[in-house]
Order: C-alpha cells, then structure tokens, then sequence
C-alpha cells in the first residue's frame, strides 16, 4: 500500500506509468511549425513565411505542456485505484483498541512447523502490543473449544500450551463468531488470523469484517521451505482388516506419495511396541500404492502400521488396527408354528446360507431362536438385526404380529418375506398392513425342463447388485430358473424393485423406511419347488447384498475420524483422537482425517478474497501473508476519472488548429 498524504492506492504498481509522463515533453521539444511551401516559377511572388521557422515557444505553449502532463498524471493516479483514508474521530464512548489474536489448530497445523511458528507470531504480538487483547483457537467444531482472556501473562501461557488437535479443520466456525469476539464499546477492533490455509478447511470461508468495523490481518504460516516442502509428505490413507484363513487375517494399506517425486520408504508393523516386520515400498509421484501384512489374529488383537519416513507431516504417518473378528449379528425366523415341508425345506437353504457367512470367522452371523420368539412376544430388546418372516399368510394376522414387526423395521431392522403357498394370502396381509403397495394377478408357473425356463433379466447397471454380479460372478445367478413365482404390478414409487424376470417382472422388492429399517419381500419361496436359486452359488451374495442398508454396515466396525460421533446401543460414543477403543462389547477404529494430509494451501490472492477486498496486501519472506482491511476507506476513482476527462477536453479544444490563420498564410 502507497500513502500519498491522506491518498492511498490499492494497485500501488501502476504508478509506475508515471514514466509515461515525459513523453509530452519529448513532443514538446521536438515540435516545430512547418513553414509554407510554394512553386517556384519566380522569386518575386514568393511572400515571406509569417509562420516561424524555429521553436521559440509561448506562454500558451508552455500551458499546453502542463496541461499534457496533468493528463497523464490524472490516468496514472487512476490506475493505481486511488481511495481516500481520513483520519478517524475520536469515539467518546469506546474503551480503547482490542485485538483478538485467533489461532488456528487443525492437524495440518501439527506438520511443517506450523503451531511451532504460530506460537511465536502469537507471543511477539502479545508482548508488543499494549492493547486490550484475547486469544482464541479455532479449527475445531466445539465451541467450548473457544479460549479468551486478557490478562497478559495467562494469554502468553495459553499460546505456549496452544497445540494441534485431532479434529477436521473448520474455518467456518470462526467466520461465524468473529465478530461477536469484541467488546461493544470498542474504541478499534483488530482481528489477527494465524492458520496454514489448508485449502479444505478454508476454501469455502468468507471473512469479511469490514461491515462490522474489524480491521482483519492474515498471517499464513507452515507453508514449508526449500527443504521442507509442504508437498513432501507421504501419509497412510486407508487400512482394512479382511480374513486371511483360520486364524490369520491379512492388513490392506495404502499409501500415498502427495509429491510430483517418485518416494521410497519403508512400512513397518509394529505390535506390542515392537517391528514385527518391515517391507519397502515405493511410490510414483502423485499416486497411490497398497501393502500388506499377514498377522496370526489368535496371538495378537491389535497393531499399528507405520511408514518410516522423514518427511515433515507425521501425524499422518501410522493408523492403529483391530484384528478381532467383530461380534456376530444375530437373526431368526418368523413363520406359521403348523409349518409344512415347505416351510422346513426353505428355512434349512436360509438358515445354512446366512450362517455360512461367517464359516471365515469374520461378519458372523448367529441363529437365535429365542430372540426371534422374544421379538414376537413383543420384546423389542431381542437384538436381532435380521429376521426371515416365511411363507407369510393369515397367520401373521391371527397371532398379532403386526405391531412387533413394526417396532423391528422402526429400530433399523431388516426383514425379508417369502409368500405363503397361497399367494393372495400373502398379498392380502402386506395390503392391510400398508408396509408395500403393489398389486397381485397371479402366480405364473414355468417349467424348467422346458426350452424356456423363466430367469433373471440383466441387472440395473446403477445398482448395487449389478456391482457384486459383474463379469463372471453373474453367469451362476443368470442361469438361475424358476419354476413359479407370484406376478406384481403398480408398485408403488418408494419400492426399489431390485431383480426382475425377461419379461420384466419384479423377482424382489425393496423398501428403506424413515427410520433405516428395510424390507424386501421375494415372490417366490428359497426352496426347490419354487426355484434352482437356493442351490447357487449366488445365493449367499445376493441375500447378503440385499440386507445390506447402507454403506456403514460394509465395515465389521465402526470406522471413525475424530469428533465423529456413532449412536450404539450402550449409549453415544465420541472419537476424540485416532486409534482403537472398546465401547462396551464392541471396538472401533478412529482414523486421522484423510483431507488434513492434502499438502495444498490457498495462495495469497485467494487469501485477499477471503477477507473481502484487501487493502494491505504484502508477503512477508514468503511466508506471511497480512492483509489489512480499513473501514475508512473511500473510493476516489470517479473523481480522478472525470478530471482526467476535463483534462482531455481542454487539451482537445486547446490544440485545434486555427483554420483561418492557415488560410491567411495561404494567400
């Protein structure tokens, strides 16, 4: 920023088109007036020139010059963006200045020396000032979180305490409370933002407090060096647990090289305190690479994979594991008590299905005849997460059951329904109870020994299904025949029909209800009579495909970043920091935040445009970024535009040549 008395400009730079100003005075010195040539056919006819020969210049001249160069100095002064910055009345009711020092402290602030550098900018403006002044840190979502003071010597001990927490960034919680940082009567309110401007945390915030008369200075700090480059930085992005075969499990790490540099380093699993094993991996610039490790789960139940490296973001460096099997989910079944053959045969291909998922001792899944008796008592504490209600018919209505399912699909259940050997039973009961609308015509037969069995149309390519069934692992679930199956039509819109038939009739539909639970009702029955299906090798994956809800049940636990919270049926759990933890009987993962990796920082134009519109704007050793905002600006564009006009048009009218004079000396 330029200072011209009172006069200040915000494009300082295009004061250098003041050089421009000489040219009038080059023109000036090179002018001369051209005398009047004429034939020559005798020397007697030829008048002496009234027109001088040689630059001799007037005073009307010397005018016009200044004239000229006022011309160009009025465009210069109004490219450089010229404003006016009076100086400030005295406020009889204000208390004084008070400055607000806010401190971000986000993880990325943990790498690159960033709180290091922070602490030290915070402590030097503390001890410099003597205006009344508070400190507060942000980057975390709690308000609590919020410190302020104004005692000197308890600000300068909470700035050499200050330290990076475990949360995701979030700028926007400053953007909303700074202004209410400041006293009312303040006589001049300065805001100082200390922050790396990781670029996630920031590219979305608007910091303009010109409004609310807060001058705002933005000091960038951890943004690297020459040797410590922010983009050097390697981190652990992901680590999955999968079974590896009895008593083993085998852990999927990726990698992650944030450098345009191809990087080696070594990646170590450590148990116990201790390097179990060490292997090198190298990774390309810009990309990504996965490792694994193979752990005896029956010896061990947690370990922390760690890449030994240099690089100056650590935080980002290991994630803690868990190799346990989860506890198992727990399912049962609902079905007439004078059940047939029917009934047994599709209960024995469910029952053998569902529990074999857990034959790796991983995602288990357990019988519990009892719940699913408790449930049907009306316990709603039966802890069952899936129940297989079969060959649905008038008994479900007769013993009352309709309320206790209700409350199962409320508590984020998941039900699946076979029809009753009597179709239009089935179909009656669902009506009445509301829970799918669709209509029934008829069960169609089909013969399999025939030359055109009934089978499964390709699947919806958006779908879930058509991602677990794709190439080879679809051929087995296609080739499926049916033999009968019940004929639905005008399903309503909230039904996802999920598989259908050639010709396009619906094979399974699915329902989300409000409170997370689903339900999926098959019109046909999990036995031989009614399909080959049961005896696929599809058959597992598509049952479990299908009890899936949503994204979160794909993990066998709870995978969480800090300030994360995850509601569990021992109450609220909340991840305060990364590693594993025991929350009653089961364990979760917590995950530093992926995006505080992300080495890419706002730069200093950007930074401007955060805080409104800059009028200080200066790097300092390439660090620093401070922009100043003054309240007390005002614009003086249009005046320097219309004297410049005013200039011009003088000057125009000024320099016309005079016509008759030249006439005169023509005769």
């Amino acid at each position: 920023m330029i200072i011209l008395g009172m006069i200040e400009f915000g494009q300082p730079a295009a004061l250098w088109t003041g050089l421009a100003i000489g040219l009038p005075i080059l023109a000036h010195m090179a002018y001369r007036r051209i005398t009047e040539r004429h034939a020559f056919p005798s020397l007697r006819f030829i008048k002496p020139s009234q027109i001088p020969r040689t630059g001799r210049k007037t005073p009307a001249d010397l005018l016009l010059l200044l004239l000229r160069m006022l011309i160009f100095l009025a465009v210069m002064i109004l490219l450089a963006d010229p404003y006016w910055s009076g100086p400030e009345l005295p406020d009889k009711t204000a208390s004084g200045k008070e400055l607000v020092i806010a401190v971000d402290t986000s993880p990325s602030m943990g790498g690159w020396n960033g709180m290091g550098e922070a602490r030290e900018i915070a402590n030097k403006l503390i001890q410099s000032t003597e205006d009344k002044t508070s400190v507060v840190s942000f980057g975390k979502k709690a308000l609590e979180e919020w410190e302020a003071g104004y005692d000197r010597d308890t600000l300068l001990k909470k700035v050499t305490n200050l330290n990076h927490g475990w949360r995701r960034g979030d700028a926007q919680v400053l953007a909303e409370r700074a202004g209410g940082l400041f006293s009312e009567n303040s006589g001049k309110k300065k805001l100082v933002v200390i922050s790396d401007f990781q670029r996630s945390d920031w590219q979305s915030v608007s910091l303009n407090l010109q409004q609310q008369g807060v001058e705002v200075e933005m000091i960038q700090v951890g943004v690297g060096n020459e040797t410590a480059s922010r983009f050097d930085n390697r981190s652990i992005v992901e680590s999955k647990v999968v079974p590896a075969g009895p008593g083993k499990v085998r852990i999927w790490t990726v990698v992650r090289n944030w450098s345009e540099k191809k990087k080696t380093d070594f990646l170590q699993l450590v148990i116990g305190g201790e390097i179990k094993d060490e292997q090198k991996i190298t990774v390309a610039g810009l990309s990504s690479k996965q490792a694994q490790f193979i752990v005896p789960s029956n010896e061990v139940s947690q370990a922390v994979i760690r890449l030994a490296n240099d690089d100056p973001m650590q935080l980002d460096n290991q994630r803690t594991v868990w190799l346990k099997a989860p506890p198992p989910k727990y399912f049962g079944f609902w079905h007439d008590t004078t059940s047939d053959e029917q009934t047994r045969s599709e209960k024995n291909f469910l029952g053998t299905a569902v529990e074999s998922a857990g034959d790796s001792g991983w995602n288990r899944w357990e019988e519990k005849e009892d719940n699913a008796n408790e449930l049907r008592m009306g316990n709603d504490d039966s802890k069952l997460e899936l129940l297989l209600v079969l060959g649905l018919g008038n008994w479900f209505e007769t013993e009352g059951l309709e309320e206790s399912f209700s409350s199962f699909l409320e508590k984020g259940g998941v039900a699946m329904i076979t029809p009753a050997e009597i179709f239009s039973e089935t179909a009656s009961v669902i009506r009445n109870l509301e829970w799918m609308r669709f209509s029934f015509t008829r069960v169609v037969g089909g013969a399999s020994n025939s030359g055109n069995p009934l089978r499964i149309a390709a699947l919806d390519e958006r779908s879930k299904l058509a991602e677990v069934f794709s190439g080879k692992a679809g051929r087995d679930l296609y080739l499926t025949s049916f033999r009968k199956f019940g004929i639905v039509k005008q399903v309503e819109e909230d039904i996802s029909i999920a598989m259908k038939d050639r010709l396009g009739h619906p094979l399974a539909l699915d329902k989300t209800f409000p409170s997370g639970g689903k339900m999926i009702f098959f019109p046909f029955r999990m036995n031989t009579s009614w399909s080959d299906l049961p005896l696929r090798t599809s058959f597992l994956p598509l049952l479990m495909e299908l009890a899936k809800k949503d994204k979160a049940q794909e993990q066998t636990w709870p995978v969480l970043e800090p300030g994360e919270q995850v509601g569990m049926d021992d109450g609220l759990f909340a991840a305060e920091k990364p590693g594993v933890f025991r929350h009653a009987d089961k364990w979760l993962e917590v995950v530093f935040p992926t995006a505080e990796s992300v080495p890419d920082t706002l730069h200093e134009d950007e930074i401007a445009r955060i805080a409104g519109k800059p009028e200080n704007f200066s790097n300092l050793s390439g660090k620093q970024v401070i922009i100043t905002l003054d309240e007390d600006r005002h614009s003086l564009w249009l005046w320097f535009a219309i004297l410049a006009t005013s200039f011009l048009t003088i000057e125009m009218i000024w320099s016309r040549p005079n016509i008759p004079a030249l006439e005169k000396y023509k005769t």
